[in-house]
């Protein structure tokens, strides 16, 4: 018998239970071979000539990949990296071990073409073998278990609120486990042949990343972020901030990226908050990081809740047009609001400089998220998924649940208690980038306008003579 261990969303060594289970089996299931595949799919435009993976994504995936390939050669393992259909390359590779068991060993599938993925894996076999190919699935996302939100999914809380109140009411229940330290991988390997390598996006032109990206890169971020900046002492008060620096004085946390690849576990990161509040206390912004990571939890276990409930058609309602709340909503596609989003001219300068930092550095605050998918939905009138395809396309941190959960929740058809999330982007504009600092370094031929030019052009008063004019002029909202 051999072992294969599948990577996709856990690049990391520590508190990592697909090499737990891989040690643990080792003497019954036999030597192993840790593999990742980049599927084709996510290289492939679409009609609307988007992909998966743009070029800083993409730099920030092969960064975490090229640490953990490093990492297992130091333990003497050899790190399989491929390129293609999941289910063809694993036809391949189970072909060639056709003298083996087989048994598989992954992380459960978060959305529904993953699961899609591997259910078309597991029925695989072996042309002219006797071998009998068995897969085991662990978490590696979430804070809690699946046995503790078991009761939960099939009566999911229709709000975030429900489900935080929740947890805080049952703390006993709600435990968040110790992770696993770093193994040392004494064990067989099990060698492959096979060669199919990653085409990568060009990247030539992108910028170096501000975070290096990886397990090791992860973990010495979140050192300084909280132990020698100690910036979650001001969290809740700067993490809306449009302009963050980072390695000077960082206003967000900036785990999301390392979250989202898992190359830091949730369970990691809640301890070592934890940690840092035996040492200096807790207070509301140490909370509030807690209470986002809590909000991360509940969009993971609401699409889990939703991939098992029939009246969700298994999943796929949420990436629906009308979502989980199967609303019909009055979006049709315009190509000239699509292709000035997509250009950066919507002739929004807010919206603009957003789209500008996005594209270039595949990061953007959580505040110019929710504002920017504001604008797409109900003042462009556009389809909420393809802002969420948009963002998933150039996001380091893209995280299919907290992205697609957050898209729903501002079109309102995801689990909200409220119809629909719209903001004044006039009223945030000059709430959060008064200066225009956010706008003049991402839009800097409007260095010389003042914040008044701007929210004249912006809602179609005035226009600025040297600037688009708006594809749709902003418009008074709730928030």
């Amino acid at each position: 018998m051999t072992q294969i261990l599948w990577l996709r969303n856990d690049l990391r060594l520590h508190d990592n239970e697909g090499f737990r289970l891989a040690l643990a089996q080792a003497s019954e299931c036999g030597p192993l071979s840790v593999v990742y595949i980049l599927p084709e799919i996510w290289l492939q435009e679409d009609a609307l000539g988007t992909t998966r993976l743009a070029t800083a994504k993409a730099h920030f995936l092969r960064a975490a990949l090229i640490d953990l390939h490093r990492q297992l050669e130091d333990q003497t393992i050899n790190f399989h990296m491929y390129s293609g259909d999941p289910t063809k390359v694993f036809a391949q590779l189970f072909n060639e071990l056709k003298d083996y068991n087989i048994h598989l060993i992954t992380s459960q599938p978060q959305a529904p073409e993953e699961r899609d993925t591997l259910n078309q894996i597991r029925n695989l076999t072996i042309p002219d073998s006797p071998s009998v190919i068995s897969v085991t699935t662990y978490d590696a996302q979430t804070l809690f278990s699946s046995a503790q939100c078991d009761d939960l999914l099939t009566d999911f809380p229709s709000t975030f609120t429900a489900f935080r109140k929740c947890v805080e009411k049952s703390p006993r229940h709600w435990q968040v486990a110790k992770s696993i330290d770093t193994p040392v991988l004494a064990l067989h390997e099990q060698l492959l042949n096979l060669y199919s390598p990653i085409a990568w996006p060009d990247q030539e032109h992108c910028p170096p990343l501000v975070l290096s990206g990886g397990e090791r890169g992860g973990k010495q971020w979140l050192k300084h972020y909280l132990w020698e900046q100690r910036a979650i002492s001001h969290y809740k008060r700067t993490r809306n901030d449009l302009i963050d620096r980072p390695m000077e004085h960082a206003s967000s946390s900036h785990l999301s990226a390392y979250l989202a690849w898992g190359c830091l576990s949730a369970r990691y990161v809640w301890h070592e908050i934890l940690q840092y509040e035996a040492v200096y206390g807790s207070d509301e912004h140490s909370y509030w990081l807690k209470f986002e990571l809590l909000w991360r939890e509940y969009f993971h276990w609401s699409l889990r809740s939703s991939m098992i409930n029939p009246k969700h058609d298994f999943g796929a309602a949420l990436f629906s047009e009308g979502g989980l709340q199967r609303k019909t909503r009055g979006s049709q596609f315009n190509e000239e609001r699509w292709q000035a989003w997509c250009h950066a001219t919507t002739g929004v300068p807010m919206i603009d400089a957003g789209l500008r930092e996005l594209q270039q550095t595949g990061f953007i605050s959580n505040r110019l998220r929710q504002n920017m998918a504001s604008y797409f939905i109900h003042q462009l009138k556009l389809d909420w998924r393809l802002g969420a395809r948009w963002f998933e396309m150039h996001l380091i941190d893209f995280d299919v649940a907290s992205n697609y959960g957050n898209w729903a929740y501002i079109a309102g058809v995801g689990h909200d208690a409220r119809p629909q999330r719209q903001f004044d982007l006039n009223k945030q504009l000059h709430q959060y980038d008064p200066e225009l600092t956010h706008i003049r370094q991402w839009c800097p031929e409007l260095n010389l306008v003042t914040l008044d030019d701007v929210l004249a052009h912006q809602s179609g008063i005035k226009h600025l003579e040297t600037y688009p004019a708006p594809v749709v002029p902003v418009f008074d909202g709730e928030h």
